[in-house]
């Protein structure tokens, strides 16, 4: 099946992922409530913690650029791309010393490497047949060394179209255990990893938090 191929009613899921986060990009904002942080920024800051200040680092799935983006930019050089242009406008205004750009992860190439790579609640929206090659595409953006941190649901779920905030929403992703696999088969080592719930709204949500490092060889 290619990333492309159509839904039962002829939709791409891509498509179905790009609409949905255009419509509630504010709503989207919204979820995370004071008082209820989700875990995102402890996660990040340890990744940051270990990278050189001045690096390149990617936030895939940005969204409006806050907090993640922006918190990012603060020491290092900071590209987001995310495949809702409500979204890019959005995290344009709010991080303007990042670098933005609408782009789909399973298309979007980059000629210069990254020593980080955030990719907070993306993964799960692409088919996960393409996982191995999710990984495979993340490993080959880092530097030798680099660190990747990614959210993941861990339940599995071969791919479905749900409610989301009022609008369709494309999810699809493995197990815990086989999403881990498949990570290490990319070239991955992992560093830390979690199960954790965080508020959305009015309901608990679930997500495996991963923090993994490409090996020094490059392989």
């Amino acid at each position: 099946m290619s990333y492309t191929a159509g839904m039962a009613d002829g939709t791409a899921p891509r498509e179905v992922v790009e609409a949905g986060y255009d419509a509630v990009a504010d709503d989207y904002a919204a979820l995370e409530c004071a008082g209820h942080e989700w875990p995102r920024l402890r996660w990040l800051r340890d990744m940051l913690a270990r990278v050189t200040p001045g690096a390149r680092v990617l936030d895939v799935g940005c969204g409006n650029g806050i907090p993640a983006t922006r918190e990012i930019a603060g020491q290092y050089k900071a590209i987001g791309i995310d495949i809702s242009s409500a979204q890019i406008e959005r995290a344009t205004r709010n991080v303007p010393t990042a670098a933005f750009k609408r782009a789909d992860l399973m298309e979007v190439e980059f000629t210069e490497p990254f020593a980080a790579i955030s990719a907070f609640y993306v993964i799960e929206h692409v088919e996960r047949d393409h996982h191995t090659e999710v990984f495979a595409r993340l490993h080959r953006w880092l530097v030798p060394g680099g660190y990747l941190l990614f959210t993941i649901e861990p339940e599995d779920q071969p791919g479905t179209v749900g409610e989301w905030l009022g609008r369709p929403m494309y999810f699809s992703q493995h197990d815990a255990d086989t999403t881990l696999r498949l990570l290490r088969d990319a070239g991955f080592d992992v560093v830390d990893t979690a199960i954790e719930d965080q508020r959305e709204g009015d309901r608990e949500v679930t997500y495996m938090w991963v923090l993994a490092q490409r090996g020094e060889s490059g392989v």
